[in-house]
Protein backbone atom coordinates (compact mmCIF):
# COMPACT_ATOMS: atom_id res chain seq x y z
CA UNK A 1 0.00 0.00 0.00
CA UNK A 2 1.29 3.56 -0.59
CA UNK A 3 0.85 5.40 2.61
CA UNK A 4 1.79 8.95 3.16
CA UNK A 5 2.11 10.09 6.91
CA UNK A 6 0.99 13.60 7.17
CA UNK A 7 2.59 15.43 10.65
CA UNK A 8 4.17 18.66 11.70
CA UNK A 9 3.29 22.03 13.48
CA UNK A 10 -0.06 22.82 14.04
CA UNK A 11 -1.72 26.03 11.76
CA UNK A 12 1.05 24.47 8.91
CA UNK A 13 -1.80 22.90 7.02
CA UNK A 14 -2.12 19.36 7.71
CA UNK A 15 -5.72 19.33 6.95
CA UNK A 16 -4.99 20.81 3.78
CA UNK A 17 -2.93 18.91 2.77
CA UNK A 18 -4.89 15.91 3.86
CA UNK A 19 -7.62 17.42 1.57
CA UNK A 20 -5.46 17.27 -1.07
CA UNK A 21 -4.43 13.52 -1.34
CA UNK A 22 -7.96 12.71 -0.72
CA UNK A 23 -8.85 14.70 -3.92
CA UNK A 24 -6.39 12.58 -5.87
CA UNK A 25 -7.82 8.98 -4.40
CA UNK A 26 -6.21 8.26 -1.25
CA UNK A 27 -8.35 7.06 1.87
CA UNK A 28 -7.72 10.14 4.00
CA UNK A 29 -7.70 9.39 8.18
CA UNK A 30 -7.29 12.47 10.27
CA UNK A 31 -5.82 12.78 14.13
CA UNK A 32 -5.21 8.82 13.86
CA UNK A 33 -3.13 7.09 16.23
CA UNK A 34 0.04 5.15 14.60
CA UNK A 35 -1.11 2.25 15.94
CA UNK A 36 -4.49 2.38 13.97
CA UNK A 37 -2.98 2.56 11.32
CA UNK A 38 -0.63 -0.36 11.59
CA UNK A 39 -3.46 -2.75 12.47
CA UNK A 40 -5.15 -1.22 9.00
CA UNK A 41 -2.36 -2.08 7.47
CA UNK A 42 -2.44 -5.28 8.23
CA UNK A 43 -6.26 -5.97 8.26
CA UNK A 44 -6.10 -4.66 4.54
CA UNK A 45 -3.16 -7.50 3.48
CA UNK A 46 -6.61 -9.88 4.03
CA UNK A 47 -9.46 -7.91 2.39
CA UNK A 48 -10.76 -8.86 -1.24
CA UNK A 49 -10.39 -5.31 -2.36
CA UNK A 50 -7.05 -3.73 -0.32
CA UNK A 51 -7.03 0.12 0.01
CA UNK A 52 -3.98 0.73 -2.49
CA UNK A 53 -3.46 4.27 -1.22
CA UNK A 54 -3.93 6.12 2.07
CA UNK A 55 -2.89 9.03 3.70
CA UNK A 56 -3.09 9.83 7.43
CA UNK A 57 -2.48 12.97 9.85
CA UNK A 58 -0.18 11.52 12.92
CA UNK A 59 1.06 14.19 15.03
CA UNK A 60 1.15 15.43 18.84
CA UNK A 61 -2.47 14.68 19.26
CA UNK A 62 -1.67 10.92 19.37
CA UNK A 63 1.32 11.63 22.00
CA UNK A 64 -1.58 10.76 24.91
CA UNK A 65 -2.09 7.28 23.44
CA UNK A 66 1.81 6.60 22.39
CA UNK A 67 4.29 7.71 24.19
CA UNK A 68 7.17 6.80 21.48
CA UNK A 69 5.90 8.31 17.91
CA UNK A 70 9.10 7.97 16.76
CA UNK A 71 9.48 4.01 17.43
CA UNK A 72 5.83 4.01 16.12
CA UNK A 73 6.54 6.03 12.52
CA UNK A 74 10.06 3.60 12.10
CA UNK A 75 7.61 0.39 12.70
CA UNK A 76 4.85 1.28 10.11
CA UNK A 77 8.35 1.95 7.81
CA UNK A 78 9.50 -1.94 8.74
CA UNK A 79 5.62 -3.04 8.33
CA UNK A 80 4.66 -1.36 4.80
CA UNK A 81 7.63 -0.44 2.60
CA UNK A 82 6.07 2.12 0.50
CA UNK A 83 5.43 4.69 3.37
CA UNK A 84 6.69 8.37 3.42
CA UNK A 85 6.11 11.08 6.51
CA UNK A 86 5.85 14.50 5.29
CA UNK A 87 6.24 16.85 7.90
CA UNK A 88 4.75 20.67 7.11
CA UNK A 89 5.82 23.60 9.36
CA UNK A 90 6.04 27.37 8.92
CA UNK A 91 7.59 30.43 10.93
CA UNK A 92 6.17 31.03 14.41
CA UNK A 93 4.77 34.46 13.48
CA UNK A 94 2.60 32.84 10.42
CA UNK A 95 0.87 30.35 13.01
CA UNK A 96 0.47 33.02 15.67
CA UNK A 97 -1.23 35.15 12.64
CA UNK A 98 -3.49 32.36 11.89
CA UNK A 99 -4.10 31.33 15.16
CA UNK A 100 -5.48 34.58 16.11
CA UNK A 101 -7.49 34.99 12.73
CA UNK A 102 -9.29 32.17 13.56
CA UNK A 103 -9.34 33.20 17.16
CA UNK A 104 -8.19 29.77 18.76
CA UNK A 105 -6.07 28.87 21.32
CA UNK A 106 -3.66 26.18 20.64
CA UNK A 107 -4.07 23.03 22.17
CA UNK A 108 -0.82 22.63 24.20
CA UNK A 109 -0.38 26.23 24.90
CA UNK A 110 -0.73 26.90 29.11
CA UNK A 111 -4.00 29.18 29.45
CA UNK A 112 -4.32 28.79 25.45
CA UNK A 113 -1.06 30.70 24.70
CA UNK A 114 -0.35 30.01 20.89
CA UNK A 115 3.62 30.65 21.51
CA UNK A 116 4.08 28.67 24.37
CA UNK A 117 2.19 26.09 22.20
CA UNK A 118 4.40 26.09 19.34
CA UNK A 119 7.63 25.24 21.84
CA UNK A 120 5.81 22.62 23.53
CA UNK A 121 4.73 21.27 19.95
CA UNK A 122 7.81 21.35 18.31
CA UNK A 123 9.70 19.54 21.51
CA UNK A 124 7.37 16.74 21.35
CA UNK A 125 7.81 16.42 17.38
CA UNK A 126 11.85 16.82 17.19
CA UNK A 127 12.54 13.15 16.71
CA UNK A 128 9.88 12.46 14.49
CA UNK A 129 11.19 15.56 12.15
CA UNK A 130 14.35 13.53 12.09
CA UNK A 131 13.10 10.82 10.50
CA UNK A 132 10.30 12.80 7.87
CA UNK A 133 10.99 12.02 4.47
CA UNK A 134 10.00 15.26 2.98
CA UNK A 135 9.88 19.10 4.64
CA UNK A 136 7.50 21.56 3.55
CA UNK A 137 7.57 25.03 4.24
CA UNK A 138 4.01 26.36 4.06
CA UNK A 139 4.90 29.83 5.55
CA UNK A 140 4.24 31.28 2.39
CA UNK A 141 1.46 29.13 0.53
CA UNK A 142 -2.08 29.82 0.05
CA UNK A 143 -4.23 26.75 0.16
CA UNK A 144 -4.02 26.42 -3.21
CA UNK A 145 -0.52 26.20 -3.66
CA UNK A 146 -0.01 23.93 -0.84
CA UNK A 147 -2.44 21.59 -2.82
CA UNK A 148 -0.50 22.01 -5.89
CA UNK A 149 2.74 21.15 -3.66
CA UNK A 150 1.17 18.01 -2.48
CA UNK A 151 0.12 16.99 -5.91
CA UNK A 152 3.24 17.69 -7.64
CA UNK A 153 4.96 15.32 -4.76
CA UNK A 154 3.13 12.12 -6.49
CA UNK A 155 4.41 13.35 -9.54
CA UNK A 156 7.88 14.55 -9.70
CA UNK A 157 10.75 12.50 -8.43
CA UNK A 158 12.68 15.06 -7.14
CA UNK A 159 12.30 16.03 -3.61
CA UNK A 160 13.30 19.83 -3.75
CA UNK A 161 10.74 22.59 -3.92
CA UNK A 162 11.45 25.78 -5.75
CA UNK A 163 9.62 28.67 -4.97
CA UNK A 164 9.67 31.63 -7.57
CA UNK A 165 8.62 34.42 -6.18
CA UNK A 166 7.90 38.34 -7.45
CA UNK A 167 7.95 40.90 -5.31
CA UNK A 168 8.40 45.30 -5.35
CA UNK A 169 10.81 46.75 -3.04
CA UNK A 170 8.33 49.42 -1.92
CA UNK A 171 6.62 47.09 -0.48
CA UNK A 172 9.10 45.16 1.69
CA UNK A 173 11.89 42.26 1.28
CA UNK A 174 11.01 39.28 3.00
CA UNK A 175 13.58 37.13 5.30
CA UNK A 176 12.61 33.76 3.96
CA UNK A 177 14.07 34.37 0.50
CA UNK A 178 17.10 32.41 -0.42
CA UNK A 179 18.11 34.61 -3.50
CA UNK A 180 16.98 37.81 -5.02
CA UNK A 181 17.80 39.00 -8.56
CA UNK A 182 17.17 42.80 -8.93
CA UNK A 183 15.37 43.03 -12.10
CA UNK A 184 15.52 47.04 -11.96
CA UNK A 185 18.24 47.15 -14.69
CA UNK A 186 15.25 46.73 -17.32
CA UNK A 187 13.62 49.48 -18.82
CA UNK A 188 10.47 50.10 -16.47
CA UNK A 189 7.35 50.11 -18.42
CA UNK A 190 5.60 51.89 -15.36
CA UNK A 191 6.73 55.05 -17.92
CA UNK A 192 4.91 53.67 -20.77
CA UNK A 193 1.58 54.96 -21.42
CA UNK A 194 0.39 51.70 -22.99
CA UNK A 195 2.23 49.40 -20.83
CA UNK A 196 1.45 51.17 -17.64
CA UNK A 197 -1.72 49.48 -16.69
CA UNK A 198 -0.77 46.01 -17.77
CA UNK A 199 1.46 43.46 -15.31
CA UNK A 200 4.28 40.93 -16.09
CA UNK A 201 1.74 38.48 -16.98
CA UNK A 202 0.18 40.42 -20.28
CA UNK A 203 1.60 39.70 -23.75
CA UNK A 204 2.06 43.14 -24.93
CA UNK A 205 4.81 43.27 -21.60
CA UNK A 206 6.51 40.32 -22.05
CA UNK A 207 6.96 41.46 -25.74
CA UNK A 208 8.16 44.88 -24.76
CA UNK A 209 10.77 43.02 -22.28
CA UNK A 210 11.93 40.51 -24.47
CA UNK A 211 13.00 42.66 -26.71
CA UNK A 212 15.81 43.94 -24.76
CA UNK A 213 19.08 41.60 -25.32
CA UNK A 214 19.86 41.85 -22.06
CA UNK A 215 16.48 40.50 -20.95
CA UNK A 216 17.09 37.63 -22.32
CA UNK A 217 20.80 37.02 -21.92
CA UNK A 218 19.53 37.48 -18.05
CA UNK A 219 17.07 34.58 -18.12
CA UNK A 220 19.72 32.61 -19.80
CA UNK A 221 22.12 33.04 -17.33
CA UNK A 222 20.10 32.86 -14.11
CA UNK A 223 18.83 29.52 -15.80
CA UNK A 224 21.99 28.16 -16.08
CA UNK A 225 22.87 29.18 -12.69
CA UNK A 226 20.02 27.58 -11.22
CA UNK A 227 20.64 24.28 -12.98
CA UNK A 228 24.31 24.06 -11.70
CA UNK A 229 23.44 25.04 -8.09
CA UNK A 230 20.08 23.29 -7.22
CA UNK A 231 21.62 20.11 -6.99
CA UNK A 232 24.33 20.85 -5.02
CA UNK A 233 21.73 22.49 -2.50
CA UNK A 234 20.42 18.90 -2.76
CA UNK A 235 23.38 17.40 -1.92
CA UNK A 236 23.38 19.13 1.45
CA UNK A 237 20.00 18.22 2.49
CA UNK A 238 18.47 21.34 1.37
CA UNK A 239 14.85 20.75 0.77
CA UNK A 240 13.26 24.20 -0.38
CA UNK A 241 14.67 26.72 -2.45
CA UNK A 242 13.29 30.44 -2.84
CA UNK A 243 14.17 32.55 -5.33
CA UNK A 244 13.09 36.16 -5.74
CA UNK A 245 12.67 38.31 -8.49
CA UNK A 246 12.45 42.07 -7.48
CA UNK A 247 11.54 45.58 -9.20
CA UNK A 248 10.10 48.89 -7.42
CA UNK A 249 6.59 47.61 -7.26
CA UNK A 250 6.22 44.05 -8.19
CA UNK A 251 4.00 44.61 -11.16
CA UNK A 252 6.38 44.36 -14.20
CA UNK A 253 9.59 43.49 -14.80
CA UNK A 254 10.00 40.57 -11.29
CA UNK A 255 6.49 39.29 -12.91
CA UNK A 256 7.58 39.08 -16.18
CA UNK A 257 11.02 37.29 -15.22
CA UNK A 258 9.29 34.69 -12.63
CA UNK A 259 6.89 33.64 -15.50
CA UNK A 260 9.68 33.56 -18.06
CA UNK A 261 11.73 31.36 -15.50
CA UNK A 262 8.60 29.09 -14.96
CA UNK A 263 8.10 28.23 -18.46
CA UNK A 264 12.23 27.34 -18.76
CA UNK A 265 11.85 25.14 -15.52
CA UNK A 266 8.33 23.72 -15.42
CA UNK A 267 8.79 20.39 -17.20
CA UNK A 268 11.77 19.58 -14.86
CA UNK A 269 11.14 17.22 -11.95
CA UNK A 270 11.42 19.59 -9.20
CA UNK A 271 8.25 20.66 -7.59
CA UNK A 272 7.93 24.29 -8.78
CA UNK A 273 5.76 27.03 -7.50
CA UNK A 274 5.37 30.59 -8.84
CA UNK A 275 3.91 33.32 -6.73
CA UNK A 276 3.39 37.52 -7.23
CA UNK A 277 3.40 38.53 -3.48
CA UNK A 278 2.41 42.00 -4.57
CA UNK A 279 -0.41 40.37 -6.97
CA UNK A 280 -3.60 42.23 -4.62
CA UNK A 281 -1.81 45.75 -4.88
CA UNK A 282 -1.64 46.08 -9.07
Amino acid sequence: MKLRIITGLSGSGKTTALRAFEDMGYYAMDNCPAYLVKKLIELNEIQEKPIEKMAAVIDFRSHNIDSDLKSSFESLKELNPDTEIIYLYCNDSVILKRYNEHRRPHPLGEYGSVADGILKEKELLKEIRKISDRFIDTSDYTSKELKKVIEDLTIKSKKMIINLISFGYKNGISENFDYVFDMRFLPNPYYIEDLKKLNGKDDKLKKYLDSFEIANKFKSMVYELLKTLIPEFEKQGKNTLTIAFACTGGKHRSVYMVESMYELMKDSDYILIKKHRDRDKW
